[in-house]
């Protein structure tokens, strides 16, 4: 790092303390976080699955019918690549522990040779880079297969496609079975093989849609067909873990929830033909939700089971007779602990049986079978420290081949410990995995880039590495903006509408507005770009503040009842102001927020969520207007100040959520767009398109950045980190 990006961080490091993780919806049972309800009115909203389907073949349509833009679309990855985004499965081999694999949940598959000190993506060009979970043939371990849709019971994770299996240690992938046509769940959190017969396979799986499959699935020809193992009656239930006995053949296990007294652990003693439920000394089963369950390697009659109800941990429980009887032995040491529907996995130390390690927020370690408890990780301790491990723990394997080895994947990546959980270390360098809500870079400087990623705050490098990425603010990072004249005075955002302001000398300062009316998870913000004291936010109002962040005020009522979802200040005119809301409504300032117009979206727009409000930078009566879901069109322009729009998408577009629009000063009559299916570019004001998607990985681009004086693009991506094109 040069001297000058040296200082620069020595004063952004001086930052606020983390906030705690995402907090979950308080509506009766539901398992989704708050940031569901969010990513739904983008995606999938009047539903509540995003269609994948569709997505994937509005992207092979426009792929066949658009030109490639004539200038080069090849990306190169700009970071984070030293810390990873959220890790939902991993697999090690077993006769080289060093040999790892995870599974990202929006950014693929990559492979270690060295315990994660090193890294290789193995998923590009997928049809979905969603993973839910891994598992590898013990008897060849050059077979793994992948499934795919995450399952963590929250919806603001993404489906996938089916199951893939690759038979080269993962260099080549094949889809095995898909989800089409109800065949699989779409969202697969657990799979198995069977260790006496590579033939045989089981599959766990949930759904957040009515009507689409979910439940234990059981192929036994290699994963080509698959048939639902009906555990109990009615239409699918939730399948959350399935462990084969490597000592007994045909002996597995699986949890499940389905809603009633079919809840909890089961047992098959016959390769799944036939079940048991195994209820005795566990909670009343209506009680049960998540179970995650863990075999002792040296003792199978011993299993652990973590245990969740209500999202906290209902209990540890621990059975020395192969599951006839359980035994709570978690005693009060849970309490605190929460979201176990999202985070939840245990493991059995392989020789020993007594030692074991359970995670939910953080992670907790038993050496003598339950009888005393200690927390082991601190998800706030500072990065780096020896008891650090990022929140959210989603699965962790100790392999029988190095006995102490600890893999841990998480909301950050992957965390190892070498001494069975006595100190940690983070394995994510070089794992580009991290998931952006929003994205922005420095015009004095190229390499200032920051943005806001999925639990793991607002994340910036000062020297433009990949590898050199920190963390600026915690929780789930949110819109940061960057004054155009002056790096050194910048804002950030987390959940809960709090924003934090830089300012050198001054340093940090928490300068969030006091709304006390409306619950919002992510805040829109802009600056005016003539007068960078003068910022505007919004809740379900709109929010403004003339001298910094001092003071904010309400300058505007209720608009339309919805949340605030963009807002644009334009930079010909720093007076006029647009903001968009999510149901679909557009308002205009004339008068830098003293009046408001109604809604002027006109019929045009097909009341959906506007993503993104942009306004040409030499005329503020030119506005760009990004839409999002499905089935409609996506992007809208007005010539007169949004009196009248027209549709500038013209099916040309793919039909699938677009999520910003740039117009470089540069290039005004240049229009950029990123969604969904990828980014596409017009030099005539969207007349005409041309894909600019290129080398991207198959993922969504969520946010566009354009640096006017170097005229490079920057693409940040909800799963594959951060990406640069040069565009002149």
């Amino acid at each position: 790092m040069t001297e000058p990006g040296k200082a620069l961080r020595s004063q952004l490091d001086d930052r606020p303390r983390k906030q705690g993780p995402s907090v979950l919806l308080s509506r009766g049972d539901s398992t989704h976080k708050i940031r569901s309800a969010w990513f739904q009115a983008r995606e999938s909203w009047p539903f509540r699955e995003s269609p994948i389907d569709l997505l994937i073949d509005e992207r092979a349509r426009v792929q066949l019918a658009m030109p490639a833009a004539a200038r080069s679309a090849q990306w190169s990855a700009a970071g984070p690549a030293n810390i990873g985004g959220r890790t939902t499965s991993v697999v090690c081999h077993p006769a080289n522990p060093e040999r790892v694999w995870v599974g990202a949940a929006g950014g693929g598959i990559w492979s270690s040779p060295d315990a994660g000190k090193s890294w290789r993506s193995l998923w590009h060009a997928q049809p979905t880079l969603n993973i839910g979970a891994l598992a590898i043939d013990p008897r060849n371990p050059d077979v793994i297969y992948a499934g795919t849709g995450e399952a963590n019971l929250s919806a603001d994770s993404h489906p996938g496609v089916g199951v893939f299996r690759s038979m080269d240690a993962g260099a080549t992938w094949v889809l095995l079975a898909g989800s089409a046509g109800g065949r699989l769940p779409r969202r697969i959190g657990t799979l198995a093989v069977d260790p006496f017969d590579s033939t045989r396979l089981f599959a766990g799986g949930v759904s957040h849609a009515p009507g689409e499959p979910a439940g234990l699935y059981r192929s036994t020809d290699g994963g080509i067909s698959w048939a639902l193992v009906p555990l109990v009656h009615g239409n699918g239930y939730r399948c959350h873990d399935v462990q084969f006995r490597a000592d007994r053949p045909g002996w597995l296990y699986a949890t499940i929830s389905a809603l009633g007294s079919g809840n909890g652990i089961w047992r098959s003693a016959d390769a799944g033909a036939t079940w048991t439920h195994l209820a005795a000394g566990l909670p009343p089963a209506d009680r049960i939700g998540r179970t995650a369950l863990a075999i002792a390697p040296s003792d199978p009659d011993v299993i652990f089971a973590q245990v969740e109800g209500a999202r906290k941990v209902l209990g540890i429980f621990r059975s020395a007779d192969a599951g006839n009887t359980w035994t709570s032995v978690g005693g009060n040491h849970f309490a605190n602990e929460r979201q176990m529907s999202y985070n939840n996995t245990i493991v059995v130390h392989p020789e020993r049986p007594d030692r074991v390690l359970c995670g939910g927020v953080d992670l907790h370690r038993t050496t003598d079978g339950g009888g005393s408890w200690t927390r082991v990780t601190r998800w706030d301790d500072d990065r780096g420290s020896s008891t650090y491990a990022h929140a959210d723990h989603h699965a962790l394997v100790m392999p029988a081949a190095r006995p102490g080895l600890v893999y841990d994947v998480n909301d950050g990546g992957l965390d190892l410990s070498a001494d069975g959980g006595d100190t940690w270390e983070n394995r994510s360098v070089g794992l580009a995995t991290n998931m952006f809500y929003d994205m922005t870079v420095a015009q004095t400087d190229l390499r200032m880039i920051a943005g806001g990623a999925q639990d793991n705050g607002t994340l910036a490098t000062v020297d433009g590495r990949p590898d050199s990425y920190f963390e600026l603010t915690g929780g789930d990072g949110g819109w940061v903006v960057i004054d155009p004249r002056n790096a050194l005075h910048l804002f950030t955002t987390a959940q809960g509408m709090r924003m934090f302001r830089f300012r050198s000398p001054a340093g940090w300062r928490e300068v969030s507005p006091p709304e006390d009316q409306f619950d919002m998870w992510m805040v829109f913000v802009a600056m005016n770009q003539q007068n960078t004291d003068t910022l505007f936010t919004g809740s379900r109002r709109v929010w403004r503040t003339t001298d910094d962040g001092q003071e904010w005020g309400p300058v505007s009522g209720q608009l339309d009842g919805s949340d605030i979802t963009a807002i644009d200040i334009a930079r010909a005119d720093g007076r006029r102001i647009y903001v968009g809301t999510e149901n679909g409504g557009i308002f205009r300032s004339r008068d830098g927020g003293e009046t408001w117009s109604g809604n002027i979206a006109s019929t045009v727009l097909p009341g959906r969520t506007v993503t993104r409000l942009e306004s040409r930078p030499d005329d503020a009566d030119v506005v760009y207007a990004t839409v999002a879901n499905f089935g409609s069109r996506h992007l809208f322009r007005s010539a007169d100040g949004g009196s009248t729009w027209v549709d500038v998408d013209g099916g040309r577009l793919p039909d699938a959520p677009l999520h910003c629009v740039c117009v470089p000063a540069a290039h005004p009559t240049r229009v950029y767009v990123c969604g969904d299916a990828g980014v596409f570019v017009s030099d005539d004001e969207g007349g005409s398109w041309a894909s600019l998607t290129g080398n991207l990985p198959n993922v969504m681009v969520v946010d566009l950045a354009f640096h006017e004086t170097d005229r490079v693009l920057l693409a940040a991506t909800y799963g594959r980190s951060i990406w640069r094109l040069a565009v002149d």
